[in-house]
């Protein structure tokens, strides 16, 4: 769960500022506290963690950036989910937002689309709990594109 963090935090990494909406939906689906200072160090680290691990995709074609396609990506939910403290399994699927949330699942994450994707923490009724950059535009003025759902593990 997250405590005073949120994308806009000058405290976390850059790529995490303008890449890490997945990411710090699960850090707030997590039972594990992530606050003030401590948090987001503990978040940066994480991130620098799992992109050494290759569970975050780096700088591919070593530009110096990560605003390429397929940068900045998840590569294993289910690993970056534990590093982050849930105990959960990604199924591996991009579920189209009409389709019902199976009982079973424990995190849906979905994806807005308006300019661009942007993934937010949804609940079974497919309402946003939690969007970290607290009411985006995207999530505003756009339309829940896909969803991901997370079962125990």
């Amino acid at each position: 769960m997250l405590k005073g963090i949120n994308q806009a935090d000058n405290r976390l990494l850059s790529v995490i500022q303008h890449y890490g909406c997945y990411f710090l939906t699960l850090a707030e689906a997590s039972p594990v506290v992530y606050k003030g200072d401590e948090g987001c160090q503990r978040l940066n680290g994480i991130w620098s963690k799992a992109t050494d691990l290759g569970i975050i995709s780096g700088d591919i074609n070593h530009d110096g950036d990560l605003d390429d396609d397929g940068e900045a990506e998840i590569q294993d939910a289910t690993a970056l989910a534990k590093m982050l403290g849930l105990k959960v399994k990604y199924d591996g699927k991009h579920h189209n937002a009409d389709e019902a949330i199976p009982a079973n699942v424990l995190v849906v994450i979905g994806q807005y689309w308006w300019i661009s994707g942007h993934f937010v923490l949804l609940n079974k009724s497919k309402k946003v709990t939690f969007d970290s950059y607290g009411k985006s535009n995207t999530v505003k003025n756009g339309r829940l594109k896909t969803m991901r759902f997370f079962f125990a593990d």
